[in-house]
């Protein structure tokens, strides 16, 4: 039966990074917004200490990322649709804001983390639904010359708290610059190559020594992250292939839609402490699985004392 929930939470893994493969190649996302929650509520199934949840979820989403993106930026590169020096100017100074972004994430408690996850999805899900790139002042900005610089800064930083790639972020603001739209998703997705590199070494780098879980680096969860990448791997392509060929307004809104209940989901668990991440569970209902306690030999749920 143990086996057979290990089965189960290794699928959804994988499911998860194949949802988050074809969104990242479609919306020049990295799939985090997809993959941190379903960790978030997988790792507290595992018995991962409720205090790490977050941050091991932010984590190993960043580390998954960085194949997804990487297959991402290198297709949307071959069709031409991606700024090289954009990207250039962008990279350093998004570095930057991320690895502030992984140290702030990794001296926060579960539940300011948490709550801020959650209300980031709802500003994502508006951010599907509603073209910031044509407010007047959000293009002015754009414009300017110092403006990507500090624009990178900040966005590699919520990128890095989030757990994202920073697509949701970059796209609409190339946009803003004058960006053609394609050509715009292609550079966030290349965008989301750094950004994902410098989170996972950030957050393999707060979490070392920490003993977390068997098989992890820092607060990157191997195995989960295999599973993840293993089902993204399978779409990412798919999604670029769609973003060329199909529109996307109705595939953004069911997306928009998911956020929204995911987001509301999580903001109502943490302020209301009824999330597995926010609070200690009873040795009669925690589960004790492999991944987590070194000692075990299989995934076993300890029976009451």
């Amino acid at each position: 039966m143990d086996a057979v929930n290990n089965g189960w939470i290794f699928a959804i893994f994988a499911a998860s990074g194949i949802a988050a493969g074809f969104f990242a190649g479609l919306f020049g996302i990295g799939g985090g917004l997809i993959m941190v929650p379903v960790l978030v509520y997988a790792f507290t199934i595992t018995g991962i200490s409720p205090e790490h949840v977050v941050a091991m979820a932010l984590g190993t989403s960043m580390a998954a990322i960085v194949f997804s993106a990487a297959q991402s930026a290198w297709a949307h590169y071959r069709r031409g649709s991606a700024s090289i020096d954009a990207i250039r100017r962008a990279a350093p100074c998004v570095v930057v804001g991320v690895i502030i972004g992984g140290v702030i994430a990794s001296r926060t408690p579960a539940l300011p983390l948490l709550v801020f996850v959650g209300a980031f999805q709802l500003f994502a899900a508006l951010l599907m639904l509603t073209d910031v790139s044509k407010l007047a002042a959000l293009q002015v900005l754009a414009r300017k010359t110092v403006a990507l610089r500090l624009f990178s800064i900040a966005f590699g930083g919520i990128a890095a708290l989030a757990g994202i790639g920073g697509g949701t972020l970059f796209t609409p603001y190339f946009k803003a610059s004058g960006m053609e739209p394609k050509r715009a998703i292609g550079t966030s997705a290349a965008i989301g190559l750094p950004v994902s590199v410098a989170g996972a070494l950030a957050y393999g780098w707060q979490g070392y020594g920490m003993d977390l879980c068997r098989f992890a680096i820092g607060y990157i969860n191997v195995p989960a992250l295999i599973a993840l990448v293993l089902g993204t791997l399978l779409t990412v392509r798919l999604g670029v292939a769609v973003a060329h060929r199909l529109p996307s307004r109705a595939l953004a809104s069911a997306f928009a839609v998911f956020l929204v209940l995911n987001g509301g989901h999580l903001l109502y668990s943490a302020l209301t402490r009824s999330h597995p991440a926010t609070a200690s569970h009873p040795p009669s209902t925690q589960a004790s699985l492999d991944i987590r306690n070194p000692s075990a030999g299989s995934a076993r749920v300890s029976p009451a004392n």
